[in-house]
């Protein structure tokens, strides 16, 4: 007892499965990994200078319009955004025509698939461009294809919602305020 016996093949080919068990596990786990965060934060296609949703897993649009040059850069604009359908809106009236927001908002709603996320209201002052407001930076497609869509006739301002303007719900995600160039379009 108590005297160390020579090692034997069997322990030896035992240790020797077990390290290259470990090994490749370790591996498979790296390589599991690096997959995992490249689907997690895909890279932005060359030329892109838009911000892509992050969620990933919404459906594509199946009209697509034809781009637009864009008036501060000359380039075009991006393709419609993976999320239109289901994107909610509010719509504001800032050019005194009675009735003006929620016409638009029915329209909004049905050719589009936006929901209608609070009630169609006045705005707090006159408005002499229609503006598209967008809750976060993934909403700024949505804003984009907005504007050179349904307000394509329009030079529409398009800006980032910061918090205290106006009375908009916190679900919106873009809030559109009708400016009377809109009005004089509709007319």
């Amino acid at each position: 007892m108590g005297a160390h016996e020579p090692p034997t093949n069997r322990s030896f080919y035992l240790s020797l499965a077990a390290s290259t068990l470990r090994f490749v596990i370790i591996i498979a786990l790296v390589v599991g990994g690096i997959v995992v965060i490249d689907q997690a934060f895909p890279a932005p296609s060359a030329g892109s200078d838009t911000e892509s949703p992050l969620d990933g897993g919404t459906p594509p649009v199946s009209e697509t319009p034809s781009p637009t040059p864009t008036q501060e850069t000359g380039s075009q604009e991006p393709e419609a955004s993976p999320t239109i359908v289901g994107t909610r809106i509010a719509v504001f009236n800032g050019a005194g025509v009675s009735g003006l927001a929620g016409e638009t908002q029915i329209l909004l709603v049905d050719e589009y698939g936006y929901v209608a996320a609070q009630d169609p209201a006045d705005a707090p002052a006159p408005v002499p461009i229609t503006t598209i407001y967008y809750r976060a930076k993934k909403d700024r497609v949505e804003a984009e294809f907005l504007a050179q869509d349904f307000f394509r006739r329009l030079d529409v301002e398009i800006l980032r919602l910061e918090p205290g303007i106006g009375e908009i719900d916190r679900s919106v995600q873009l809030a559109i305020y009708l400016g009377t160039d809109y009005a004089a379009e509709q007319a």
